[in-house]
């Protein structure tokens, strides 16, 4: 089972972001304040899921943690308007403030369903011929770039390497990034 953890120096802010993650249908695990929290808290649920959090936390830049923590985790950052610059560096996901509820769920939801999903209903999709391969890749980056505001090059890496990570084919990645 995947975790979700959320992030942030405010207490109070991040369980508002945790309360929103609960509306939709979400199980938040944890909220932390400092990255030392996420540390500990990734170290002993090493079964993998998503940290949602803010650039800072209390005691060090979150923007280290996907070093320190590793890949079992995924990572959606939420970024003021004026570092989405930080995002084209990142090699996670980002939002930009203001949040947009259905956008946090939904990106929530493609982290979790990427490597969670089961390929049955895809695997009927694929079969039935009826999906052009490039046309629903190309409709899976565009999501990525205008929700989470990655560049061309980016989308196409982050449904690559997820699709690694998975051993899923770039098809099926894009079908779960189309379908949250």
């Amino acid at each position: 089972m995947s975790s979700i953890l959320v992030a942030n120096s405010k207490a109070d802010y991040a369980k508002k972001i945790a309360a929103v993650l609960h509306s939709g249908g979400l199980n938040v695990s944890s909220v932390c304040t400092a990255g030392s929290q996420v540390i500990d808290f990734t170290n002993r649920h090493y079964q993998g899921g998503v940290v949602v959090c803010s650039e800072k936390l209390s005691d060090m830049p979150a923007l280290n943690l996907p070093r320190v923590v590793g890949s079992n985790y995924d990572f959606l950052f939420i970024l003021k308007s004026q570092q989405a610059n930080v995002s084209e560096f990142l090699s996670c996901t980002s939002l930009l403030l203001p949040i947009n509820r259905v956008d946090l769920i939904s990106t929530v939801n493609m982290l979790l369903n990427i490597s969670d999903y089961s390929s049955l209903s895809i695997k009927k999709k694929m079969a039935s011929g009826t999906l052009d391969e490039k046309q629903v890749l190309e409709t899976a980056k565009n999501i990525l770039i205008e929700r989470n505001h990655f560049t061309e090059p980016q989308a196409h890496r982050f449904i690559q390497k997820k699709s690694m990570d998975t051993g899923k084919k770039m098809f099926e990645t894009a079908l779960i990034i189309i379908s949250q």
